[in-house]
Formats: C-alpha cells, structure tokens, sequence
C-alpha cells in the first residue's frame, strides 16, 4: 500500500515482510551502480511502524502516461542494463516465487465452478517446477510498465518497486509481456519493441525459434497470476468478464499443454 506526500512515496510493506530481505534489496537500488537505474529508495534500510509493519520512502515518479505509446524498446533496455548489472553481495531470491505462492493460495478460496479447479491445478504444477537459474543474476521481480516512471522534471525512464529485486533467471522480468503476448492481450509490435530494445542493450535473445524455451515457466506464471485475479473480481455466478474469459482460456490450455 502506498501514500504519496508531496514528493515522496510512503510504503507500506505486507506484514511479515522479512527486515534483512527488503534492507538488503533497497540498499542495493540506492547504491552504486542500481541507482542509475532505479528511482532510487530514500532510505535504504526499512523504518518500522509502530504496529511493526515495515515501511520505506521513494521519490515520487511520473508513470506511462495513458495517451502515449508505451516506451517498450526503452523499457527493453533499461531491463537489459540492470540484467547485466553484477549482483551486489547478500541479496535474496527476487520476489517472484513469493508472489506465486499468494496467487495459488488467492487460488484456493476461489468460488467459480470449474475455473477454480484448473487455477488450482495450474498454480500447483507452476509452484512443483520452478526452474532453478544455471548462472543467477539481478530480476527485477514483479516488472510491467506500472513499474516504470520519470521523475518530476526529468526525461530518463527508471525502475521502480526495488523491494522485488533479487537474484534469479533475467527470462522472469519478461515472462509478464510474454504471457500477455502468447495470450493475444499485447500486440505484435509492442512485443518485438521490448525485444528489440532487450537485444539493443545487450540482453541475450536466443536464436530464433528458442526463446520461448527459457520465457514459458515464467509467462505461464504471469498468465495464472493474472487470471486469479481477474476471477477473484467476478463473485460467483456472475459471468466473468472477457479479460477474466480470455485469461482462463490461456490456462485451460496451459493446463492441457497445447498452448
């Protein structure tokens, strides 16, 4: 949950948020050389709320703006940079399989006939074969363009939400566009746009016809989290909406292994 005040972004971090996890993770956005690439964490260690709950301060940051063609070749490269970036020393797992664990567990109380069944066997099967990463490097953790911003007066883009970065496979910062893309909900040209900016910035694209090899675990991933909660909004019996429709169609295939 976020406030903003002025010109800074107030936090607030799910209880039980682990204090050397997420002290870890904003001390390495606000350092040398992350914070070039990030809108960099005010404090780079968590303040404490008198409940307990951890609490951090960012600068407020300008998002995509909705009557503008989304920068994806800029946003390709910006994610290249902080793939290639050296890990800093003592950072945890990015934050992705966490978040997979909350979609399965949101999965489980779902009330809406059979989707709920393949949420739950798909969500399941995603947990059991998380992929271990032969060579580890800096994720992003929970990147779309929502995490994506320019500061007041300023024209670069920078990462934002660096309380999910951590160590892992580069492919799960692009699993979420290609996920929407396999889906049919992000177009051609916006998906070849974050490649091309990707490869410009000297991110690694296998060769042609394997790509999807190394993005399917985590595009699968981003496809199940996005239909947990598309369903999660429509109360049974309700019909869903297209957009939960067309996700759910995704992981019925995904489920039958023919997508």
């Amino acid at each position: 949950m976020q406030t903003v005040v002025d010109d800074i972004v107030l936090t607030r971090h799910p209880v039980g948020t682990a204090h050397e996890q997420l002290a870890a993770r904003l001390t390495a956005a606000a350092s040398d050389p992350l914070r070039t690439l990030f809108a960099a964490p005010l404090t780079p260690t968590p303040l404490t709320a008198p409940n307990g709950q951890l609490l951090s301060l960012s600068p407020r940051t300008d998002g995509v703006p909705l009557d503008e063609e989304p920068p994806w070749q800029d946003a390709g490269r910006l994610l290249a940079h902080l793939h290639r970036t050296p890990p800093p020393a003592g950072l945890p797992e990015h934050a992705g399989r966490s978040y997979l664990q909350v979609a399965v567990d949101a999965a489980t109380v779902l009330h809406q006939g059979g989707a709920t069944d393949i949420l739950r066997e798909l969500g399941q099967t995603l947990l059991e074969t998380w992929p271990t990463p032969a060579r580890p490097g800096l994720v992003h953790g929970d990147w779309d363009l929502g995490n994506l911003g320019r500061l007041p007066g300023g024209s670069a883009w920078l990462l934002t939400g660096a309380e999910t970065l951590g160590l892992g496979d580069p492919a799960w910062d692009l699993g979420r566009p290609a996920g929407l893309w396999a889906a049919g909900l992000l177009d051609d040209a916006s998906w070849r746009a974050l490649l091309r900016g990707y490869a410009e910035g000297g991110g690694h694209i296998p060769a042609a016809g394997e790509a999807w090899n190394a993005l399917e675990h985590p595009a699968r991933c981003a496809v199940f989290t996005a239909a947990v909660r598309e369903v999660g909004r429509t109360p049974h019996p309700e019909p869903m909406t297209p957009l939960a429709e067309t996700l759910l169609e995704a992981c019925v295939k995904m489920n039958g292994r023919r997508w």
